[in-house]
């Protein structure tokens, strides 16, 4: 997937270039774990319980807990994103 670029990125500080970035790819975590979660939806409530193979349920699971993984690391590229936030503005 490419990124964004802003006309003057190659001219941005390194922490502001920093900061784009990590703010595009929280963005695509964020979409992605929003995706995983429709899939997780769908297949939990429309596979009926007596149609599910073992198969089926551990995916069912797996996708829970990849969704989950994917929404906890976009928190936490928000949470990088403040803090070169910060220096950013400091060594502006």
């Amino acid at each position: 997937m490419a990124e964004p670029k802003s006309p003057a990125s190659g001219n941005a500080h390194p922490i502001q270039r920093a900061l784009d970035k990590s703010k595009n790819v929280q963005k695509t975590v964020e979409e992605a774990a929003d995706e995983l979660a429709v899939v997780h939806v769908v297949l939990d409530k429309e596979i009926a319980a007596d149609a599910r193979t073992d198969e089926v349920d551990r995916a069912i699971e797996q996708t829970d807990r990849i969704e989950k993984k994917l929404a906890k690391s976009a928190d936490l590229l928000e949470k990088v994103a403040e803090t070169l936030d910060e220096v950013a503005k400091k060594t502006s």
